[in-house]
């Protein structure tokens, strides 16, 4: 939830991470940070993650 620590772990600029995080609302909707939505968000991308092939 920290712009300027996102921007250290991904060795960006701090408004690349605004640019990304409008885009990622834009794709996924207004209320994607909700808790509720957020975590259906985590749960499908965990669960994307276990299909991969080798990732079992």
């Amino acid at each position: 939830m920290s712009p300027a620590r996102t921007k250290d772990e991904l060795h960006v600029h701090v408004n690349t991470v605004a640019q990304r995080l409008e885009r990622v609302g834009r794709l996924l909707g207004d209320d994607w940070q909700t808790p509720a939505r957020a975590l259906e968000i985590q749960l499908a991308l965990r669960l994307h993650r276990l299909s991969e092939p080798g990732q079992h």
